[in-house]
């Protein structure tokens, strides 16, 4: 984000013998790919409630705006992509002095300029851009184009005194002040927060001006500064709901309050890869604030101009940008990742893009993105939360407390993969599950990126369906068993995970309230594992009394309960205690309390693996406890069961 040339490291790249094929004039932009026509108009605002940040002198801040729409129609004369001046003063800027003065001002551009807008009042959502440091907002033209075409107004909005030239309407031709200083961090800082009051002004004008625009449907990000500026806007203005920052390093700190809005990072793997100290090390100190949906997204072989329309047109002088990658292809991958963003936060639609790498686009790599296996079966997945309490009965560990309450899991079979994926473990919940594992130096919000594969709050689909309640090990939250129970669910089960209050190292409940290890504090002598098992199977019993009387497509007579470790030892007590339970399973559990009777219902025990993989170790358990369940709860022989298999080599049967 230094103040640079417009041809960032290119002045090597003058030396070439490419000025013939540069001084081409058939220089244009891609076309956008949406089914909408495109629409712009440029737009004149002045903030009298403040003088300029620049130039005091000034009493006044004024600033223009294009602004990118859906159309009624593709007739019509086609927007200049900026003025000869702006051309003269760009290319010279990037010391392009042996070319036409005017050549970016025949940039064939694909807006109708000043078409009638489309959309109906209140139908669209927005997006406002800022470009980078000393570039004019015509160099953003092709991702706002595109956007526009699939439905998106879009504002790109000229910080004057802030790029090389800027036209206002009467003539008049503004350049970079901002230029000539000496930029420290306190500076970017400044520059930054100073967009943002740009960007509250231009949402204040447009929203008094357009009435196709949704105002509870905003976004604000950008290139390089103009990302970066981002964080600002989202921290001071409510009404932009998300940010995206596509290579820019960031300064503004995030309060300890933390950043709950969504963010995408998109940037160069050669400067933005986790590690490799700055400016990536602004990016994680930002990443470290954001609390909510968040993604850090690199391209493999970009250069800072690629993500922009100079980059494009670079190309098409054939002069060499240093990247490996076509301009065109970084493009291509800006806005196919920008729109995912766009559309899955303002319009709720599903976007499997960013939740893992695509064969479709192999030179993007989510480095801070973890995620679940994906489920085997044949059905969407779908999963709640619930909060439920036993007012029969004074919690288990804090008898103080006159009722035990329960966080509890649910997932099962839906009809629809549209929707946002369940978050795997609050903010709260992934610092201590960390913690607990010694992992202090990794970011303690780190596991609130895990992805998921259910939707939340989808609606459950079939009917009496088998019921699986799963309990997991000691101090361990709910959402360790997330991949078997998406499994499961998958396969047609309906699956409770219970979080066993104050048995792990935190549970947040819906109020805000995190409860943390209260029996962690306590001795763990033989009696405490009784207890604690004896406990755990009055938490199955109530959990069910709930269900049950809540969930109709829940099958009464097929019912099974297991776990993880200490959840799994609990199993048998939970089976002797309730007859409703009609099969149990333990993974790699000790059961502590003996069996005061015969148990005539189904078992397995499934312990101690030889030394492989944690992805083999999964696969495993869901094949051998997906054929268990099966088997018993639906009828269906399983031959898995019946002897060791070649397929799984791994393991040996006991008994």
């Amino acid at each position: 984000m230094r103040t640079v040339a417009v041809l960032t490291a290119l002045a090597l790249a003058l030396a070439l013998p490419a000025a013939p094929a540069a001084a081409d004039p058939g220089l244009r932009l891609p076309a956008p790919t949406g089914k909408h026509p495109v629409g712009t108009t440029s737009l004149y605002l002045k903030d009298t409630s403040r003088p300029d940040p620049w130039v005091p002198s000034v009493p006044y801040r004024e600033l223009m705006v294009s602004l990118f729409y859906p159309a009624t129609s593709a007739h019509g004369q086609k927007a200049q992509y900026m003025t000869p001046t702006e051309s003269r003063l760009l290319l010279a800027d990037g010391e392009l002095t042996d070319l036409p003065s005017d050549l970016l001002s025949t940039v064939r551009t694909d807006a109708v300029r000043d078409a009638r807008p489309g959309g109906r009042p209140h139908s669209l959502p927005l997006v406002v851009l800022s470009p980078g440091h000393s570039k004019p907002r015509a160099t953003l033209t092709s991702l706002a184009e595109d956007l526009a075409s699939h439905g998106y107004v879009v504002a790109v909005v000229d910080h004057t005194y802030e790029n090389v030239a800027q036209t206002f309407p009467d003539g008049r031709v503004t350049t970079c002040v901002t230029c000539e200083m000496e930029k420290d961090e306190s500076d970017w800082i400044r520059l930054n927060q100073g967009r943002a009051t740009d960007v509250s002004f231009v949402l204040d004008e447009l929203l008094g001006r357009w009435r196709q625009i949704d105002p509870a449907r905003i976004v604000m990000g950008g290139h390089s500064a103009g990302g970066a500026s981002s964080i600002p806007a989202l921290l001071t203005d409510p009404r932009i709901n998300a940010g995206f920052d596509i290579d820019g390093s960031t300064y503004d700190i995030i309060p300890e309050s933390g950043l709950a809005k969504p963010f995408l990072f998109l940037g160069r793997a050669e400067q933005y890869t986790p590690g490799s100290g700055n400016p990536a090390d602004t990016w994680d100190r930002s990443w470290a604030g954001m609390t909510g949906w968040k993604r850090w997204l690199l391209v493999d072989g970009a250069k800072h101009v690629s993500f922009t329309d100079v980059g494009i047109l670079l190309d098409q002088m054939n002069l060499d940008t240093g990247a490996t990658i076509t301009a065109d292809r970084t493009q291509a991958i800006t806005r196919t990742y920008v729109r995912a963003f766009l559309d899955l936060h303002l319009r709720g639609r599903s976007q499997p893009l960013l939740d893992e790498p695509s064969p479709r686009y192999p030179e993007v790599t989510l480095p801070k993105n973890l995620s679940l296996p994906h489920p085997t079966g044949r059905r969407p997945v779908g999963s709640t939360s619930l909060h439920l309490k036993d007012t029969s009965r004074p919690d288990t560990w804090v008898p103080e407390v006159p009722y035990r309450e329960l966080m509890v899991s649910l997932f099962y079979p839906t009809a629809t993969t549209h929707g946002t994926k369940t978050q795997y473990v609050t903010a709260a919940e992934s610092a201590a599950l960390l913690a607990d594992g010694g992992l202090t130096d990794l970011p303690p919000d780190l596991l609130t990126t895990v992805r998921t594969n259910s939707v939340r709050n989808a609606r459950m689909a079939g009917h009496h369906l088998p019921l699986v309640v799963l309990s997991p090990g000691y101090t361990k939250p709910r959402a360790t068993l997330t991949a078997l129970a998406e499994d499961l669910a998958s396969n047609g089960y309906v699956v409770a995970v219970v979080g066993h209050t104050y048995e792990n190292y935190g549970t947040s409940f819906p109020d805000g309230r995190f409860l943390e290890c209260a029996s962690c504090a306590i001795d763990h002598l033989p009696g405490f594992w009784e207890k604690l098992a004896q406990g755990r199977a009055k938490d199955v019993s109530f959990v069910l009394d709930e269900l049950l009387g809540k969930y109709r497509r829940i099958d009464p007579a097929r019912i099974a309960m297991g776990g993880h470790s200490a959840g799994g030892g609990s199993a048998t007590t939970a089976l002797v205690a309730d007859d409703r339970i009609k099969a149990g399973f333990d993974i790699d559990g000790r059961a502590y309390l003996p069996l005061s009777e015969n148990l005539d219902r189904p078992f397995l025990y499934l312990i101690k693996y030889p030394t492989v993989d944690a992805t083999r170790v999964q696969a495993i358990t869901r094949a051998y406890l997906g054929a268990f369940l099966d088997q018993n709860l639906k009828g269906e022989e399983r031959p898995l069961l019946a002897a060791p298999s070649p397929e799984y080599p791994e393991i040996t049967f006991c008994a």
